[in-house]
C-alpha cells in the first residue's frame, strides 16, 4: 500500500513539470504530463479504495449522505478545473491563457484544493475506509505544496495581472477581507 501512496504523490510532480513546461518552451509532448498525472492519481485512488478494508462502522444512511457530499465536491472539482477556465487555452495550448478571477476563482485563488480535499474526505467516509482517508490527506498536502509553487513561481509568469489578483483574492480559505479590499 505504501507504493500506492508514493505513486499518488508523484502525480503532483507531473503537474509541476507540466507547469514548468508552460513557462519554459511549452513543448507539445510535455502537455500530456497534466492528464497523465490526473490519470495516475485516479488509478491510484481507485486501487487504494478497492484494496482497503472497511474500517469505519456506522449506518448505511450516513454512508449515503457522505457519498452525496463526495459527489458534490467532485462535481465542483471537475467544474473548477475544466469548465471555470477555458479548457483549450489552459490544457491544450498550455501557456499564456487568460486569468480567471470570477466565479469559484473569485472566492479563492486555488478552490480546487478545497474540492479535492472534500472529495477524498467524504468518499473515504462513504466507503468507510481509513486508507483512502489517509491517501486523501496526503494528496491534499501534496496539492497544497503544488499550488504554493504555482502561486509563487508559475502563475506570475503565466498570467498577466496575477500579482493584483493575489492582492485581492485569498489563497485558499476565503475568510475575512483582503487588505487591499479594506483600503478601498
Amino acid at each position: 500500500m505504501a507504493a500506492l501512496y508514493v505513486l499518488g504523490a508523484m502525480s503532483f510532480l507531473l503537474f509541476v513539470l507540466y507547469d514548468i513546461n508552460q513557462i519554459k518552451g511549452n513543448i507539445k509532448g510535455l502537455r500530456l504530463l497534466f492528464p497523465l498525472g490526473l490519470l495516475q492519481l485516479l488509478v491510484v485512488s481507485i486501487v487504494i479504495g478497492a484494496r482497503a478494508p472497511v474500517t469505519f462502522e456506522y449506518g448505511n444512511y450516513l454512508s449515503m449522505a457522505f457519498l452525496v457530499l463526495a459527489l458534490a465536491f467532485f462535481v465542483l472539482l471537475i467544474y473548477t478545473l475544466f469548465f471555470a477556465v477555458p479548457f483549450d487555452a489552459a490544457y491544450v495550448q498550455g501557456s499564456r491563457q487568460k486569468l480567471a478571477t470570477g466565479g469559484v476563482y473569485g472566492i479563492c485563488r486555488h478552490p480546487g484544493v478545497l474540492f479535492l480535499a472534500g472529495t477524498y474526505i467524504f468518499l473515504a467516509l462513504a466507503l468507510r475506509e481509513k486508507a483512502l482517508l489517509f491517501a486523501g490527506i496526503e494528496f491534499t498536502v501534496c496539492n497544497i505544496i503544488y499550488v504554493i509553487i504555482q502561486d509563487r513561481w508559475i502563475f506570475p509568469i503565466v498570467f498577466d495581472g496575477y500579482d493584483e489578483y493575489k492582492n485581492s483574492t485569498h489563497f485558499l480559505l476565503p475568510l475575512g477581507r483582503k487588505r487591499s479590499c479594506q483600503e478601498e
